[in-house]
Parts: structure tokens; sequence; C-alpha cells
């Protein structure tokens, strides 16, 4: 073979390594990126068509609330929208009016429905008290074929199934207990009352049929701190509730794959707690229960109990504020101590234990702190005492 053959021969065969070299490296790439794509996608709880087009996995929610315990969870969304990247593309609100103290017939926003005009969210009245879903329009808007999610928290009303089926993907409620522990209104309340070491805060689907029997989507555990009352109670696991809310929206579909039925053996009920429930009987309740009462249920009804009026004999119902333990004496229960150091008025209760009470007040009157009721009714430390 002559040598300019040769030349061409060499040439030719490294330009053929050269590129088989280089279509092997390209297909190994390719192989690799395709593995890494499906490996990350793998692990993500929504769409893996994020790579394709961002806004796929935009959700829209419409947020059911009322009271103070849904105003954070409404904050922690809010929070959660503003973040780049986000998931949450909308939110709009569902809330009540609230009754002035003026006028029956005025209201005013709510604390929520503040909350969502602050932040130029489109907010809707929630059914009326006489009319209730019967008479309710469900909202509509023009930029809306469909909210994704309906979040309900602590709004007041059961959602029939016509609305629950209305959200593309689920309609969710917190609840703050560990269901199905504490089933029902008083969730807090009964934790306090009973004592509970833990406590906590459940995101579950929404039950068609029953409050608080849906799947379980998460749970959050929390530690009950000594002498909670009913809004520390409240403020703790609100904050924790909007946390897990904002976890379930954003990995809905693994939660969802990962619910739990609730275990039907172990249901228990946190009815609500009546203001005739409030009433302390002084032969049978111990200190230390008529504080926690209070501590539970004072926001809404105060600890009652019944005073004499001297002169004419007349039982008078009477409001206890500001309640305490305190080391106690024996003597009959319901007798009344004044306590000159703490101005403060003691009651013995079953135990001999005593309760602190720092005011008092009767039924359309001003309250009175201790020491006016002590002065100006005729109150004899050590005999007098409260029925």
């Amino acid at each position: 073979m002559s040598r300019s053959l040769l030349l061409t021969w060499a040439r030719c065969r490294s330009q053929t390594t050269s590129f088989t070299t280089t279509a092997a490296a390209k297909a190994g790439w390719t192989s690799s990126f395709n593995s890494l794509r499906m490996s990350q996608n793998a692990s993500r709880p929504f769409s893996v068509s994020t790579l394709q087009n961002k806004d796929q996995d935009k959700v829209k929610i419409l947020f059911f609330g009322s009271d103070s315990f849904s105003v954070p969870h409404l904050e922690a969304l809010i929070q959660e929208k503003s973040k780049p990247g986000s998931i949450i593309e909308r939110i709009d609100v569902v809330s009540p009016k609230e009754r002035t103290k003026k006028s029956k017939r005025d209201a005013e926003d709510s604390p929520l429905t503040l909350l969502a005009k602050a932040h130029n969210l489109n907010t809707y009245p929630s059914p009326d008290r006489k009319g209730g879903f019967d008479a309710w329009t469900f909202p509509e808007d023009s930029q809306v074929d469909a909210w994704d999610f309906g979040v309900v928290v602590s709004f007041g009303w059961f959602l029939p199934d016509d609305v629950i089926t209305r959200f593309k993907k689920a309609g969710i409620n917190v609840h703050p207990s560990l269901l199905p522990k504490y089933r029902g209104s008083a969730p807090l309340q009964r934790a306090i009352l009973n004592q509970d070491q833990t406590t906590g805060v459940t995101v579950q689907l929404l039950d068609p049929n029953e409050f608080d029997a849906g799947k379980i989507l998460a749970q959050a555990e929390v530690a009950l701190p000594e002498n909670s009352t009913y809004r520390s109670l409240e403020a703790l696991l609100a904050k924790k509730g909007g946390e897990l809310v904002v976890d379930v929206i954003n990995n809905y579909d693994q939660r969802r794959r990962d619910a739990k039925t609730q275990d039907p053996t172990k249901v228990t009920k946190a009815n609500k707690i009546s203001r005739e429930a409030c009433k302390v009987q002084w032969s049978t309740w111990t200190a230390a229960r008529t504080e926690r009462l209070h501590r539970a249920n004072g926001f809404r009804y105060p600890i009652t109990s019944t005073w004499t009026v001297q002169d004419s004999g007349k039982a008078l119902p009477i409001s206890l504020f500001d309640l305490f333990r305190t080391p106690g004496q024996s003597s009959a229960p319901g007798t009344i101590f004044y306590h000159g150091p703490t101005e403060s008025l003691h009651i013995t209760c079953s135990d001999g234990s005593l309760l602190g009470v720092k005011a008092v007040q009767f039924e359309g009157k001003k309250r009175l702190s201790a020491k006016d009721f002590h002065n100006g009714y005729h109150v004899h430390s050590g005999s007098s005492r409260f029925e």
C-alpha cells in the first residue's frame, strides 16, 4: 500500500473513532438525564409537567372560616402563596358577618374577612342562620371554572356532599385534636379539663355524612403547656394547623395516597360545655377542677354561683373571674374568706382546697373587684357563703 493511501486510511479511522466515542457519550448523557428526570419526578408530590408548563400544578383554594382559630390558617396560606414558585394561584374566602353589640340588625366584617380584604382576596358570605345551605348560593367567578381545594377551618357549618364534590381535588378540614379523639366542637376545652399531656392537630378529608369522620391526611402532636387557657392553646394549635394545611396542599397527592381511615373503636366526643355546666357545685367540686373549667371555658361562659343578699334574703346569680388555686383550710364548702394581701376572695371547695377569686359580677351590673364586693355586700370572712 502506498504511503498516501496509508495516511488517508489513518485519517478516516481516526474520525470514525472520534464520532463513535462522541455518540456513545451523548447517548450515555441522554440516558443519565432521563434517569435523573424520572427520579426527580417520582419524588415530587404533584404532576411532573413542571418542566413543560410551570402553571399546570397551580391550585385555587376556596377557604371557609369564621373565628379566631381560622385566621392563622388563612395567614399561612397567604404567606405560602406569596413565595416564589408557590403552587397556590389564588385564594378566595367564605366567611360570616359578625353581629355588633350595638344593634342585632347591624353586622360588621369578621377578623377573617378583614384579613382577606387586606390582601385583596375575594370574599363571599357564608350561609344565613335561617336559610342554611338550602338558601345559600355557591360562589361564582368568571375567572374560576372550579376551585381545586375547599379548606374548612372552624366554619361552623357541615358542608353537604353537593358542595364537597365541586372541588377538583378535595374538601379538607383542620381539626384541633388528634382524631379520632375529641370529635366535636370543644376539643380544646376537653383537653384542658381532662389534664391531657399532649394534644394536636389533624388535617382530614371532609366526610359527606358526619363531622370529623374523614380520612386523616396529616397529624401533628403538640405537648399541652401547663396551665393552658383556651386562648393560649388555640393560638398554639392554630399556628401548627397553618403549617400542616400548607404541607397538605403542597404534597396533596402523596398525603392522599397515605391517608388513614379513623379507628371507630377509638372515637371520643368533645361536645360543647353549656352555661349551666359552669355553675360551681361547692360540695362536690375541688378548686383544681373549678379552675381548670375556668381556663377551658371561661372565654365563653364564666364560672357562676349564687349569692344571697343579707338584707332582703334574695338569691342572686353571680359570676366569678380571675380564678386561681391556693392552699386550703378546713371549713364548709362555699365558705368565703377575704384575703387582704392579695385583695381576693378565697372560697372553700369540696376537698378543703381554696379557690381564689379576684373579681365578681352580678347580672346586668358592672364587674366588681373582690375588695369592693367584700366591703359593699357585707361579706363576713369565714362565715358568709356562696351557694
